[in-house]
């Protein structure tokens, strides 16, 4: 990993190495953390037993410190590196996912069209399950920079199973223009929408109510 960052040109400082008894148990990781975790930790890194698919560790880890500890963390398996095999690779990509966890830009594409003047990108839609009653939930997000690599987004849970976006969507709207001009100084000039989940048949049901 050092060695990626060197080649990068990454500024990091050395990280704190704690080490859990070998075992599959979940409450001794957590037990762990709990003891070791202080504020202004960026990112926890765990290296965890276990083979792809099969690391019963990884959903009890990823609840506790997405819940109890809110931290960005990045989960390698033991196996998968244990190998040897491509490690430089494997290693980079990890190092790319941290990046973007942590609010970082991976890649970017130059010279998008239509990006000349302050221009907000949002894609849009609606999830309806039956496991979740008389409601459905709505998705929004919303490009904040000129490369379109940094997003603001939010969901709502609508109580309407049938109910589209549109109710929801001034709120969201409102909430990612007032979000763009805290990171640009002023609202988009214009905005590009992006709608999924609609069929041809329902575009002017669907899509002329959301627009206006």
């Amino acid at each position: 990993m050092k060695q990626c960052l060197d080649t990068v040109g990454y500024d990091s400082s050395e990280p704190a190495m704690h080490a859990v008894r070998p075992g599959m148990r979940s409450d001794a990781w957590i037990r762990e953390l709990k003891a070791k975790l202080k504020d202004g930790i960026q990112m926890i890194v765990l290296i965890l037993p276990g083979a792809k698919g099969k690391s019963t560790l990884y959903d009890d880890i990823k609840r506790f410190l997405l819940t109890e500890y809110p931290i960005p963390s990045q989960v390698v398996l033991a196996q998968t590196i244990q190998r040897g095999k491509n490690l430089r690779s494997i290693i980079s990509k990890v190092l790319i996912q941290m990046n973007a966890k942590l609010g970082g830009i991976p890649w970017a594409v130059d010279n998008l069209p239509y990006m000349d003047k302050p221009t907000m990108i949002c894609g849009l839609d609606v999830f309806h399950a039956t496991n979740l009653g008389k409601k459905s939930v709505l998705a929004l997000s919303a490009s904040m920079n000129n490369s379109a690599t940094t997003y603001w987004s939010t969901a709502v849970v609508q109580d309407d199973v049938g109910q589209e976006a549109s109710n929801s969507l001034c709120t969201g709207m409102a909430g990612a223009c007032e979000a763009f001009k805290r990171a640009n100084g002023s609202f988009p000039a214009q905005v590009i929408f992006y709608r999924d989940g609609v069929g041809e048949g329902q575009i002017q049901g669907v899509c002329g109510a959301e627009i206006n």
